[in-house]
């Protein structure tokens, strides 16, 4: 990568790092500018360095405006499914930038067995939850799904370990998310606790970070 790729990479790890201590100390007002600043600095990242992937680029950096937006209407108080749009959105420009790589058959049918189990185990309940909140939601949180499965499946099948596992931790981070929101019980105090909270923020700026890297590795 190009200095300034890294400068902008050692910031969104260490801003990041702010986000995370903030979520834990119930800092709303540091979180409001940590949690998007990461994505800023990752667009840095990402126009930066030098691509491996011809034509992944412009992909990668219209998923994170994307996460940019739906960061910002997901911050507490914010406006749920405004998010899950940008969200989804995100999730099909990663599935773009994902299958201007070569794609394998094998990595391909274990992408797929993987968002089945993940489906069977947890993601039938969260539509089914979203489904009982109302029929938007439903529906939206149905489409979310199907987009976000398709992209991790497609990341898979590139067999690129950091791709792989940056896909795979965004699905870990919208599951949790997901769970919290629509299968446990909504007014429990422990949907609210850093602790939660925080499961949620850590794959998720985990996961997009390899996912920008994946760019130039």
């Amino acid at each position: 990568m190009t200095s300034p790729a890294w400068t902008f990479a050692v910031a969104a790890v260490l801003i990041a790092v702010v986000d995370w201590v903030a979520v834990v100390r119930l800092d709303l007002r540091t979180e409001r500018f940590a949690k998007p600043a990461v994505i800023v600095a990752l667009l840095g990242v990402a126009a930066n360095l030098e691509p491996n992937v011809v034509g992944a680029r412009p992909w990668v950096v219209a998923a994170l405006v994307a996460s940019l937006a739906g960061d910002v209407l997901l911050l507490p108080g914010g406006r749920f499914r405004a998010g899950l749009a940008a969200f989804f959105l995100a999730q099909v420009a990663y599935l773009g930038s994902f299958v201007q790589w070569p794609l394998e058959v094998v990595g391909a049918l274990i992408g797929m067995i993987g968002a089945a189990v993940l489906y069977a185990v947890a993601g039938r309940r969260i539509a089914a939850g979203a489904a009982a909140t109302d029929r938007a939601t439903g529906l939206a949180v149905i489409a979310y799904l199907i987009a976000i499965s398709a992209m991790a499946v497609a990341a898979t099948a590139t067999l690129a370990p950091a791709l792989v596992a940056g896909a795979w931790l965004f699905v870990a981070s919208d599951a949790v998310l997901g769970w919290r929101r629509f299968v446990a019980d909504p007014t429990g105090a422990a949907l609210a606790s850093p602790l939660s909270r925080l499961a949620v923020m850590v794959p998720y700026h985990v996961g997009q970070t390899l996912l920008v890297l994946s760019l130039a590795i």
